[in-house]
């Protein structure tokens, strides 16, 4: 008989080595029958589930290990599929923890709102539901958190915006898969995702350098500071080592208790070292340059570290709060898929870097007047 047209015989099987037979391949029922365990029991061992006791954990896995069993990727493959199909007919409950010292960036600053708009997207996509979670000072203490966690079976938690004041937050973590949310003082030593500031910093006095000014003077909070590793001062003196030492400015570091008289030691900290730009990641400047007549860019160009989405005038780098909010969430969803629960042996963190804005308030030292009165 004549073949059909366009088809292609198929290759031959490989032959057995003669006397020889296929290796038996081990699966999770052997394991659970040498192990005097149901076969559920297995599966959520290996993957380290928490309902395990960790001591039933390590009789299966050297079990396993003594069986030289593998995972089969296909079958892995379609489970997987199957757990998202379900997961998609239920809500997971996540946390969104805030410290109640912290609750301001909810009102007038666009960073909160931002970073719980991104994971709220996220969660929403993967079905989990996220809730806002206050504690400290008429708000819930730990254990109380800890307490209504559980109770509503929230196995997720994402810590955003910790004062640096609370340097713990005391929950058994060996229920909770957990991400924070910068606050990097504050432990334990989870997993993080950050905005990085030292590239927002150091980004700010690239461009800024670029577009002629030479004193580049750096004005934050010592709170800042520490809640962010130090980064925006680091990213300052990391230019500045390549600089000119007589173009290198002290930073202004100040307290949130200073800040009803920071217009005068802004004025004087200008004078002293002959600043021709501020960058600062309060905007908050803008007001006290306005109060005491300060014209921008005249009197003192001006780069914000965090420019917001309301002042499109405004020169600086812009940090993407949303995006740091999703890949906070993107994580911890993976976290809780894969029951990575409590405080891990290394810490990870995730730096989401910004971006350069050209404004008004920033143009260049070209349109500065050509002299004027320190």
């Amino acid at each position: 008989m004549s073949k059909a047209p366009g088809k292609t015989d198929p290759a031959p099987l490989p032959a057995s080595e003669p006397g020889t037979a296929p290796a038996k391949r081990y699966t999770l029922a052997d394991i659970a029958s040498r192990a005097g365990v149901h076969v559920t029991t297995v599966s959520l061992a290996l993957r380290d589930h928490p309902s395990i006791p960790p001591a039933t954990r390590a009789a299966i896995r050297a079990v396993a290990k003594e069986l030289d069993y593998q995972r089969d990727p296909l079958l892995d493959a379609f489970n997987f599929h199957r757990s998202r199909m379900t997961q998609r007919s239920r809500t997971l409950n996540s946390a969104f923890v805030v410290h109640a010292g912290a609750t301001r960036f909810f009102g007038g600053n666009h960073y909160q709102p931002l970073v719980y708009a991104g994971a709220k997207a996220v969660a929403e996509a993967r079905g989990h539901s996220l809730e806002i979670f206050v504690v400290g000072r008429d708000h819930l203490s730990p254990a109380r958190l800890n307490s209504i966690l559980n109770a509503r079976g929230v196995s997720g938690v994402l810590l955003s915006t910790f004062e640096i004041d609370i340097g713990e937050l005391a929950l058994d973590w060996n229920q909770f898969c957990a991400v924070k949310i910068e606050c990097l003082h504050l432990t334990p030593n989870l997993d993080a995702v950050s905005n990085d500031q030292l590239q927002v910093a150091s980004l700010a006095m690239r461009n800024l350098r670029k577009l002629g000014y030479r004193r580049i003077g750096l004005a934050t909070a010592r709170e800042d500071q520490m809640r962010l590793g130090e980064s925006f001062g680091m990213g300052v003196l990391l230019e500045q080592a390549s600089m000119p030492e007589a173009e290198c400015v002290p930073p202004l570091f100040f307290s949130l208790a200073e800040v009803p008289t920071l217009s005068r030691r802004i004025s004087e900290w200008m004078k002293e070292e002959r600043v021709d730009v501020i960058i600062s990641n309060w905007n908050e400047l803008l007001d006290i340059f306005a109060t005491d007549g300060i014209r921008l860019p005249d009197d003192v160009a001006f780069a914000s570290l965090d420019v917001p989405p309301g002042l499109p005038h405004l020169a600086g780098v812009v940090q993407n709060h949303r995006l740091v909010g999703q890949r906070a969430m993107e994580q911890l969803a993976i976290m809780t898929d894969a029951y990575q629960r409590g405080v891990p042996e290394a810490q990870t963190i995730t730096y989401i870097p910004g971006y350069w804005k050209a404004g008004s308030t920033a143009p260049g030292s070209s349109h500065r007047p050509a002299t004027r009165e320190r």
